[in-house]
């Protein structure tokens, strides 16, 4: 006897055994005189009625153990050499390179270069924003230069930036001329990342410091009010 989904949800939410009395439900004769039905179900038996299965990353990446084999060998020493690689999965260099070029492709192997952070001794910001319209901030930031990092989060909060410049109030301009006087925010909020206990990498982009609060760049999506030449050369007389 099939039951609703909500129904399951609820005895999965309270785990105990329910009595469902009902009387009739309109337009449906199969249930009209269904009395008295005694339920006793956990998470685990519901799991598996539903069939909801857990995937794999195998699943989810489509890709197999001898991937996975190599993206591990890769992470633990970047420099390793294909014929090492080669030697621990049991096939050819020529497969092996084959191999990563498509999990290159499939962006599951990717460089990234810039500054560790565990062990350089930069300032680097955590910015949390309210916004109205996350996608207009989106779009506003994501060119440029200065914002190291930037998702699109769920809760209070719906975007997460990260900012690294050589002094804090770098970094504070950086957020009042991006966040705090856009009308489309609502609220800011900023935490100093004091260590980081993993390796992480943020690419840095050195114009930062000479960064006045008015604009990052030819590109900044705040400079339209600008003069142009600001970023021309100056002509040779």
């Amino acid at each position: 006897m099939l039951l609703s989904f909500s129904l399951l949800k609820l005895l999965i939410s309270y785990k105990i055994e329910y009595r469902i009395n009902i009387l009739y439900f309109n337009n449906c004769t199969l249930y009209k005189h269904l009395y008295s039905l005694k339920l006793s179900l956990n998470y685990r038996e519901v799991m598996q009625k539903l069939d909801m299965k857990k995937k794999s990353f195998n699943e989810i990446l489509k890709i197999d153990d001898a991937d996975k084999k190599i993206i591990e060998m890769i992470e633990k020493d970047p420099d390793i050499t294909h014929s090492d690689i080669a030697k621990e999965i049991e096939k050819s260099q020529p497969a092996v390179g084959a191999r990563i070029i498509k999990l290159e492709r499939k962006h599951l192997l990717t460089k990234i270069v810039g500054f560790n952070i565990k062990e350089v001794d930069i300032k680097v910001a955590i910015v949390y924003i309210s916004t109205k319209d996350v996608d207009r901030i989106v779009k506003k930031i994501e060119n440029c230069p200065f914002i190291n990092h930037a998702f699109k989060i769920s809760g209070e909060f719906n975007l997460l930036c990260f900012i690294a410049a050589s002094d804090l109030q770098t970094i504070e301009k950086l957020v009042d001329l991006c966040f705090r006087r856009d009308e489309n925010v609502i609220n800011v909020k900023t935490n100093i990342l004091i260590e980081s206990i993993h390796d992480f990498v943020v690419p840095i982009d050195f114009q930062i410091e000479n960064f006045d609060g008015r604009y990052c760049g030819p590109d900044c999506s705040l400079q339209d009010a600008l003069p142009k030449f600001k970023f021309s050369q100056e002509k040779e007389n």
